[in-house]
């Protein structure tokens, strides 16, 4: 148990903690961490949001610790899938441009729109608890989905696949009791990248996973400023 969870953090932050050595039976064990994972990143911006700082100041730190804590590896998955997904292309073009790791216009145009979203969202949320829970739930919603739908390649999301989900949900279960439309908003978000994703690529791979937790929990924030 404790080597799944530190490959948990290992995987998903950039917390020094993963074990050397790992099986593949590791792998999809420490998906039942990932809330926990999620918490782990959730507690700094808890910490920063009790801060009496200006509402802009304190959402642009918030937002940098969000980021930054995983080593911006979901905003990373989110430009490379803009670019994969958007503009009208046959697939095989789709797959080869979701490989590339040169930008395009559509990544930066999506980049700069989630960011300035994401930014004011953090201004709006002054609850600290949700920005502690937030996270955690946010990286339980793939799971779901990382089990149903088809892989485009094995890779890391092949190794994570199949985990179980009953200790992940009940470690995720906080926020959906506390705030249930911005976990319902989560959920949605998640959903409709993993349905398009299979629509337009025929599968997920580590950057829809990452784009689905990127406008998940942009999606959950809204949804916190909006419906608190």
């Amino acid at each position: 148990m404790w080597r799944a969870l530190r490959l948990a953090l290992g995987l998903l932050t950039v917390f020094p903690v993963a074990p050397k050595e790992v099986g593949p039976e590791d792998f999809s064990r420490s998906t039942q961490f990932f809330p926990l994972a999620g918490y782990a990143l959730g507690l700094p911006l808890f910490l920063l949001a009790l801060l009496p700082l200006p509402n802009g100041l304190l959402a642009g730190l918030l937002l940098a610790a969000l980021l930054g804590l995983t080593g911006f590896m979901h905003l990373d998955g989110l430009l490379d899938l803009a670019d994969a997904l958007l503009g009208a292309r046959p697939k095989e073009e789709r797959l080869r441009i979701l490989k590339d790791p040169h930008l395009g216009s559509f990544a930066f145009g999506v980049g700069g729109i989630y960011l300035l979203l994401l930014w004011q969202a953090l201004a709006l949320v002054r609850e600290p608890l949700s920005l502690l829970l937030l996270p955690g739930f946010a990286r339980f919603a793939i799971l779901p989905f990382l089990n149903r739908y088809p892989l485009l390649h094995p890779g890391m999301a092949g190794l994570i696949r199949g985990g179980p989900l009953g200790g992940a949900f009940l470690l995720a279960l906080p926020f959906p009791l506390l705030y249930p439309w911005p976990a319902l908003l989560t959920l949605l978000a998640a959903y409709a990248v993993a349905r398009w994703s299979l629509a337009r690529l025929g599968g997920l791979n580590g950057d829809v996973l990452g784009a689905m937790i990127a406008l998940g929990e942009l999606a959950g924030l809204l949804g916190l400023a909006l419906c608190p």
